[in-house]
């Protein structure tokens, strides 16, 4: 008892930090309550059945940078949306550019086609007026979408 007496102000401190952590992490959890969930929610499941490794990446990278008409390629995914970045020559066309699209999207296995989405991003290295374009292909569709084309008078 001669220890609690001497030291009771310290043990007042102490019980009262401890109430205070534990009235925090219930602030916190009223607030914050979905803190520590996945932020896709269960948008992602069966993504293990459509795996794009790292290799396959390179290989599609490889194959793309090979083409003459495209000096840079990165790719990127984001949850189930595949972003192919293309850097392409002055002297394509626009037409000619939307159709790089397809050869990217036959680089991946069907499996991925039916379960990812696609996004090109396609510009040159000057930078025209009617470049960059955007092109979008949703899992379920045939097509990609484009950005709506820009004329060289839009400047």
């Amino acid at each position: 008892m001669d220890f609690i007496r001497k030291n009771k102000f310290t043990i007042i401190a102490i019980c009262c930090f401890l109430l205070l952590v534990v009235v925090l992490v219930q602030v916190k959890n009223i607030f914050f309550p979905n803190m520590g969930k996945a932020i896709y929610g269960k948008r992602l499941e069966g993504i293990e059945s459509a795996k794009v490794t790292d290799d396959k990446l390179s290989t599609v990278k490889e194959n793309l940078g090979a083409q003459d008409s495209i000096s840079k390629v990165s790719i990127l995914i984001n949850g189930k949306i595949i972003n192919v970045m293309l850097t392409v020559g002055d002297d394509l066309g626009l037409d000619q550019a939307k159709a790089l699209s397809d050869v990217v999207y036959q680089e991946f296995s069907p499996d991925v086609q039916k379960f990812y989405d696609f996004q090109v991003f396609i510009q040159k290295k000057n930078g025209a007026s009617n470049f960059p374009i955007i092109g979008y292909k949703h899992h379920n569709k045939e097509n990609f979408s484009w950005t709506r084309d820009r004329t060289e008078s839009a400047e």
